[in-house]
């Protein structure tokens, strides 16, 4: 990570010292000026709009072009390498890419086991054989006329994303160079029948003598090292411990290299391949070829296997049907998908993308296990060889709300996998862990009794037509335990929660009333219903503040001894310092009325709103509370730093208006103006222009938002609410 305010390109500091032409050793490095400055001044969409001299591409003669790379580009038979093995080791260490994502992607059926992201118009992630798998930095594309520039599109220009169908979540990414007056725009699907990435590219505008390259940075198996590669035919291959991935290449210029090491990214900036090697490895290496020339289409597909001949029968069979009934097959399937939703009068696209996204993190070899993201948050500044997937984790509590919303907008075989994968998260005890991984199996060991909470709300709703959680074990372990927490909804602080206890004391009244219908358990139900009375009436004794630094009569985020009057310190996460308690509000107390817990007019739900609204508000939407340290100071940063905006608050905005017997449409509308082109609802956004951050980009539980909503706005009733 480079000095404060520095930004760090998306897919690793290393190429930004190439691309600058300077040793990839330490130091500062300067911005190429054809780099967009990105971050809270300027704005990602103000970023986008086309500059008098950028070329725009007509959305329907791009696909039109893109459809002419279903033939692939032929070169000239292969000349002698320069040397078979490639000189020099590898870089030491290697990072991932940003969490802002602009596109997503994976077929819409189990039997492709294969996902993708992308990131400033560039493939970014490959995930497979599951969806906490990652096997991709990269594959970028360099344009250069071989004598005077080199242009690299997952760096410079400007980069836009926009989806391209209303019922099936696909995209276009284009990048203009205004400079030299060129555009490449790519489109990517996965192969609906098996694991692999077809992307095509068409270059438009001044393209006379140019040429364009793929650059391949594996990251097979979670990490760049220890990896092999080599061309063979008009392929190229990379392996590592049982994962191979096999990439087309039909041109006669091509290297295998390594990393940031006379590789053909470091080559293509002094504009030829003038070194070619058949492989590298084992290290972090990597894989450059010609991809196309002048002006027309191209077309690389990646497929992966266990085995090399799994990976090439793969490939074979992608490239046998062609890429155009690739792309069309893809979004059928979405679109088959979207046809069976049940979505409310008039609704916007965001609401079908918003059910896709939560699908579309579903793993295929789990089902019901949905993770919190594809994206890895702030991945740019993280190491590739750390073991942690990121946002890929199931969260009870995230797999709640993406139930809870694929229940709304109409795919109930998915809410009922999500159960049953709860039931294999729970533990012994009656308990959730406090996140798994795609077998059930804990990963961190936080106790967050607001999920158990969460396991319990979803199993009463759907008793009747799908099981998973045990509900008397469940209910005894928050009776027992309750109503404290080890750390609330944010995962970062123990004591008493006025969300917290709301999920508890709803989820135990939740399983009475299931006692009640079932006529099971009932001398347990009598002490689930008396330890929810006894917490409610407790409540504001524990987490409510008669005077202090945010106003008078509020809720405030967490008392670590439920004396919520007293000077009682609260240390905030992420370098957030320590503060009185009486000075941190968070606008989760709104569970209070999402769960039954207190009426929307209760005079201290009221004025709680006034105080949020003075210390946490800001004109795109809510903090999560006041010194929040879980975000980035700069652009390109990571944590400890500054939180910033979360669109999933605006959505629970929304929902506690339509309670209240409001008009929320203007929060839906600033949740489709958060989204973006892309379509896509991040973790927060910045400030000034509500552009996405580095954090994670889509998040589940903000698209699973949009749909509560927007339910709740067209029919008067929040369908997760307990009844």
């Amino acid at each position: 990570m480079g000095p404060a305010g520095q930004l760090p390109h998306p897919v690793g500091l290393l190429r930004r010292r190439l691309a600058a032409g300077l040793d990839p050793g330490d130091g500062p490095v300067p911005r190429p000026a054809a780099v967009l400055p990105l971050g809270p001044h300027g704005g990602r969409r103000q970023r986008l709009r086309p500059s008098p001299h950028r070329l725009v591409v007509v959305a329907g003669g791009l696909v039109a072009a893109l459809a002419l790379a279903a033939i692939f580009v032929v070169f000239r038979p292969q000349p002698e390498w320069t040397a078979d093995l490639a000189p020099v080791a590898s870089v030491a260490a290697d990072h991932w890419t940003t969490g802002n994502k602009d596109a997503i992607g994976t077929s819409a059926n189990r039997q492709s086991n294969v996902w993708f992201t992308a990131a400033h118009g560039t493939l970014a992630d490959v995930l497979y054989p599951t969806v906490d798998a990652d096997n991709l930095r990269q594959l970028g594309f360099i344009v250069t006329d071989g004598s005077t520039f080199f242009f690299d599109a997952a760096l410079q220009g400007q980069a836009s994303s926009r989806v391209i169908d209303d019922r099936a979540l696909s995209y276009v990414l284009q990048v203009d160079d205004p400079t030299h007056g060129f555009s490449l725009a790519t489109e990517i699907a996965t192969d609906p029948d098996r694991a692999v990435v077809v992307v095509r590219g068409h270059l438009a505008g001044k393209t006379s003598g140019l040429s364009v390259y793929a650059y391949l940075v594996p990251h097979l198996g979670g990490s760049g090292a220890g990896q092999t590669a080599f061309f063979e035919g008009a392929r190229g291959y990379v392996s590592k411990k049982g994962v191979w991935l096999a990439a087309s290449t039909p041109s006669e210029v091509r290297t295998a290299g390594y990393l940031g090491r006379g590789d053909g990214f470091e080559q293509l900036h002094r504009h030829a391949l003038s070194n070619r090697y058949r492989q590298a490895g084992p290290g972090r290496v990597t894989l450059t070829w010609q991809a196309g020339s002048g002006a027309g289409s191209f077309v690389t597909a990646l497929a992966f296997g266990s085995t090399r001949a799994e990976a090439d029968s793969a490939l074979d069979a992608t490239l046998g049907r062609g890429a155009q009934d690739v792309f069309d097959s893809y979004r059928a399937g979405w679109r088959l998908y979207a046809s069976r939703l049940t979505p409310p009068p008039d609704a916007a696209p965001l609401f079908f993308y918003s059910a896709e996204v939560i699908k579309m993190a579903e793993d295929k070899l789990h089902p019901g296990a949905i993770v919190a993201s594809l994206a890895r948050p702030w991945g740019d500044a993280a190491p590739d060889d750390d073991g942690d997937v990121g946002y890929r984790k199931v969260w009870p509590r995230d797999l709640y709300h993406a139930a809870s919303a694929l229940l709304a907008a109409g795919d109930l075989a998915t809410a009922y996998d999500a159960l049953r994968f709860m039931g294999k998260q729970q533990r012994s005890d009656g308990s959730m862990p406090q996140n798994t991984d795609l077998a059930g199996k804990q990963v961190w060991n936080g106790q967050q009794m607001d999920e158990t909470a969460d396991a319990i709300l979803l199993q009463v709703r759907l008793y009747e037509k799908a099981s998973g959680v045990d509900i008397p074990k469940a209910a005894d372990y928050l009776a027992a335990n309750g109503p404290m927490t080890g750390q609330e909804r944010w995962e970062e602080a123990a004591g008493y929660s006025p969300a917290t206890i709301a999920a508890e004391t709803a989820a135990l009244r939740s399983a009475a009333r299931w006692s009640d219908r079932t006529h099971l358990f009932a001398g347990r139900a009598v002490v689930w219903r008396k330890t929810a009375g006894a917490w409610d009436a407790a409540l504001e004794s524990w987490t409510f503040v008669l005077a202090g630094a945010a106003g008078v009569n509020y809720y405030l985020r967490i008392s670590p001894n439920g004396k919520p009057d007293s000077e009682e310190p609260i240390s905030i996460a992420n370098n957030g310092g320590v503060w009185d308690q009486r000075e941190i509000v968070d606008p989760s107390f709104l569970e209070l009325v999402r769960l039954g817990v207190r009426s929307a007019d209760d005079p201290r739900i009221v004025s709680t709103l006034n105080a949020i609204d003075n210390v946490s508000r800001a004109k795109l939407g809510w903090y999560r509370y006041p010194h929040d340290g879980y975000g980035e100071r700069n652009p390109g940063s990571a944590p400890p730093g500054q939180g910033h905006l979360w669109p999933l608050l605006t959505g629970e905005r929304g929902v506690y208006t339509v309670l209240a017997g409001g008009d929320a449409r203007s929060y839906l509308g600033e949740l489709l103006l958060r989204a973006g082109p892309e379509h896509l609802l991040g973790e927060q956004v910045w400030e000034a222009d509500g552009s996405p951050t580095g954090s994670a980009r889509p998040l589940v539980w903000a698209h699973a938002e949009y749909i509560i909503l927007a339910k709740a706005v067209a029919t008067g009733t929040v369908d997760d609410r307990p009844v």
